[in-house]
């Protein structure tokens, strides 16, 4: 499996796009949120993505720089669908308040040629705290990130025998949120975490991540650590350090987790 970074930033991002990222397996791809607009479909196209091997999107949200490049992916599948040049399907998974958001907006922007593809090859599936499916042939759980905000959900996926990927949302991990990811870290620790990181802990002052539900650096670094994360990879970020990012980013990071850590760029590609 292939973990592609599509966007790395936050919501207010110029140099970057809005994170989101794509796992890339032998049986397809799954689109993990969208980004903020139509800048998706460039970003896939940039990442050599075919967007007809995409057969899972999971949204996590409904903040804008997660779903509205949703609305494009569904109207880049239903266009092609009527038009008879696609004969795939896709599954979109969310939370209930998501899937009712993207239904809904989706519902009023495109065209009715279109939205006829709903609930058939289109489907709607609204998870629910712990509910699984099989995504790309891997046992996935979805969990309940217990945000104060909008309702927001990560996952926990098995992506080899044994070996667990935890995409923990847009937010810092909250201690219990998934007791499938508490349970690995006092089994061995999880293979791959995947972690938003606001901005250096040096730059606190300056960005205030708390009161927006964002953190830092080091307090990621902090969370992988004790969740004895063989792999972080670090997201949703601000893009004022520039090309410096990612190395500015490791130094802070490495003070605080002993293990591998990635900062990737936009279209950068992991192999997990």
């Amino acid at each position: 499996m292939r973990l592609v970074m599509l966007g790395t930033g936050h919501a207010l991002v110029t140099r970057r796009y809005n994170t989101c990222f794509v796992l890339d397996d032998a049986q397809g791809c799954a689109l993990v949120d969208a980004g903020g607009g139509n800048g998706v479909l460039g970003r896939l196209e940039d990442a050599g993505i075919d967007w007809r091997r995409i057969r899972h999107l999971f949204v996590s949200h409904t903040h804008i720089d997660h779903l509205l490049g949703a609305v494009w992916v569904l109207r880049l599948f239903c266009h092609h669908l009527n038009e008879g040049s696609f004969d795939g399907s896709l599954a979109v998974h969310g939370n209930g308040e998501v899937v009712r958001t993207l239904r809904g907006v989706a519902g009023q922007l495109l065209r009715p040629q279109e939205t006829r593809f709903f609930d058939g090859r289109v489907a709607f599936d609204a998870v629910e705290d712990g509910d699984r499916r099989m995504i790309l042939g891997h046992e996935t759980a979805f969990f309940d990130i217990r945000s104060s905000g909008a309702r927001q959900f990560g996952f926990v996926c098995e992506h080899e025998p044994g070996r667990l990927l935890a995409f923990c949302g847009d937010e810092p991990y909250r201690a219990g949120a998934c007791p499938q990811l508490e349970a690995a870290a006092l089994e061995g620790g999880v293979d791959w975490l995947l972690h938003e990181a606001f901005c250096l802990a040096r730059d606190e002052a300056r960005y205030d991540p708390h009161p927006i539900n964002h953190g830092t650096v080091a307090e990621a670094c902090c969370t992988a650590e004790r969740l004895r994360a063989c792999n972080l990879v670090l997201f949703h970020t601000e893009d004022d350090t520039g090309a410096d990012r990612a190395r500015l980013y490791r130094q802070e990071g490495g003070r605080f987790f002993s293990g591998n850590l990635f900062v990737p760029e936009d279209g950068e590609a992991l192999e997990l």
